[in-house]
């Protein structure tokens, strides 16, 4: 009699992997069926989608399954970036406590930015922003901050995936527009969203690179435009680029200020 397949396609793929990565020896196909208690068509089927993620793999001498070496660069991202954000910490409190202003850790997904911690202004301040909430690159200085040191190639194809919607007057509407700021972040290292994404709000924002010189995140610092006249808006600079820049170090990155 058939074995009927239970739970969500999610949930049966999921647990085909649980038993492939968790048995002590390589599974064959016979034993995964009785151990998932599905259909072998479903079974098949599930097994296929792991295969092709490269979450599985299958030795064809031994006719088993092995886990699979996606796994590993999925566990290497997943990793890479909760050391940012323990890395980043201490670096984001000293940041706070000298500013008394918003403090954003980012990471690039896809052609966006996300939010991955915040610590908030002790002072009146509302905020498009949340952790896991994500944002535009073309607009926000963390994004830029991150898009303008991408290698060309990847650079090119994230500025091609982005809308150029007008969020403000300030808002950067064109690759040619875009281009050339990047090229000034490049310059200064440092990147500044100056009401583009928000009206009434300014932004200064920094690479963090890896010990491979790649970046990997940005830190920022956002406050209101009504509090940030020019001789505190270059101490914001100052600030945030020294952050990025010991966060940098903790992650095993050389001083990369005098190589761009």
């Amino acid at each position: 009699m058939e074995k009927k397949p239970t739970g969500s396609s999610l949930s049966k793929a999921l647990t085909m992997l649980n038993h492939v990565c968790t048995s002590p020896v390589p599974l064959r196909f016979a034993e995964l069926v009785d151990l998932s208690e599905l259909p072998k068509a479903t079974a098949h089927r599930q097994l296929n989608t792991l295969l092709e993620h490269g979450l599985v793999r299958f030795d064809e001498h031994k006719q088993a399954y092995y886990p699979g070496y996606g796994l590993l660069a999925l566990a290497h991202r997943t990793w890479a970036n909760l050391d940012i954000r323990d890395v980043a910490a201490s670096p984001m409190r000293d940041l706070w406590s000298s500013t008394q202003e918003t403090i954003h850790l980012a990471v690039l997904d896809g052609a966006d930015v996300i939010y991955i911690d915040k610590l908030e202004s002790p002072k009146s301040l509302r905020l498009y922003s949340a952790v896991g909430k994500k944002g535009p690159v073309y607009c926000t200085g963390v994004g830029k901050a991150m898009l303008a040191f991408l290698p060309t190639q990847t650079q090119q194809q994230i500025i091609s995936e982005q809308a150029f919607i007008r969020h403000t007057e300030h808002t950067l509407t064109t690759p040619e527009a875009l281009q050339d700021n990047l090229q000034q972040i490049k310059d200064t290292g440092i990147s500044l969203d100056l009401e583009e994404h928000e009206i009434g709000i300014k932004c200064a924002a920094a690479p963090i690179f890896n010990s491979r010189h790649e970046v990997v995140a940005a830190i920022s610092v956002t406050a209101p435009a009504f509090r940030t006249h020019d001789d505190v808006y270059e101490e914001m600079k100052k600030s945030v680029k020294l952050a990025a820049e010991v966060i940098s170090k903790h992650l095993g990155a050389c001083d990369y200020s005098d190589e761009e």
